[in-house]
């Protein structure tokens, strides 16, 4: 079984909840995260919108337009 169909399988199992609680756990992540580095608190908000969008580009391509 290789790397990618590893994962592949253990994602098929996951239901709604599981993927709203994993969103949930990387943003409780963040938080501590900026908590424990107080510099990324003073990083000017563009910057997370910029990395937002880039970081949206691809599952907004592959669920709205590509066919």
């Amino acid at each position: 079984m290789s790397f990618k169909s590893f994962f592949n399988d253990k994602v098929k199992k996951l239901d709604w909840l599981d993927v709203a609680l994993i969103k949930w756990s990387c943003i409780a992540f963040g938080v501590i995260l900026a908590l424990l580095i107080p510099a990324l608190t003073e990083i000017s908000i563009w910057w997370f919108v910029a990395i937002a969008i880039f970081l949206a580009i691809r599952p907004i391509y592959r669920s709205y337009i590509k066919q």
